[in-house]
């Protein structure tokens, strides 16, 4: 059986970060990487919030299902392929990503622990835990840099959506954590020790 690792936590809590590096750590081979991002529905299917802003930071904005179908093809042993997310960038060409099957799974996004039948899929359930001024900070510096968002936008956005869209649904997946890792100064080192250490024996010793 494959083993499945989820990480969730706020934005810009250190989910992705703690992704890539355990990307770079573990081999190539064993391992398949997704992103939840890549799960956002188009513009026009999410629902609006009662202003008429599109919400990105609300469980409504995935496709849970098309996500729980792909997870489901993937424990069977089957490819499944996904259209890139870019942020809504026009710049940007979507690339048609392509997720096969391995010994381990390791997931990552804002909800991944939202809906009980995705979040039963995983062995392990990793919150990554951040305080609210160093993800507003992260956040602002991150949409600034990589996305191209005017400062103001996203001050604005932070403290209308993605902070309120935190507390209602994202704080309380935490419950659901096997392991919660606190993410107050950024240095994660100890924790991708920790875990490329557990995933690295259980492939060595074959019990997947």
């Amino acid at each position: 059986m494959p083993y499945w690792v989820g990480i969730t936590g706020g934005s810009a809590s250190g989910k992705t970060f703690l992704l890539q590096a355990l990307q770079k750590a573990l081999p190539e081979n064993l391992v398949t990487f997704l992103s939840t991002d890549h799960y956002y529905k188009d513009r026009d299917r999410i629902p609006p919030d009662p202003d008429g802003r599109i919400n990105f930071d609300t469980p409504a904005a995935i496709d849970a299902e098309k996500l729980y179908q792909d997870l489901l093809a993937l424990r069977q042993g089957h490819t499944v392929y996904q259209r890139e997310y870019t942020f809504n960038n026009p710049l940007l060409v979507p690339r048609m990503l392509e997720f096969r099957p391995a010994p381990l799974l390791i997931a990552e996004g804002l909800f991944l622990f939202y809906w009980a039948p995705i979040r039963e899929l995983f062995d392990l359930r990793i919150f990554m835990e951040a305080p609210e001024p160093y993800r507003f900070i992260k956040r602002l510096e991150r949409d600034e840099k990589e996305r191209g968002y005017e400062r103001t936008y996203i001050i604005e956005q932070y403290l209308t959506q993605v902070l309120p869209a935190y507390e209602q649904y994202v704080a309380p997946l935490r419950r659901y954590a096997h392991i919660v890792i606190q993410n107050h100064y950024g240095d994660l080192s100890p924790a991708i020790t920790l875990l490329v250490n557990h995933l690295s024996h259980l492939a060595k010793n074959a019990i997947l």
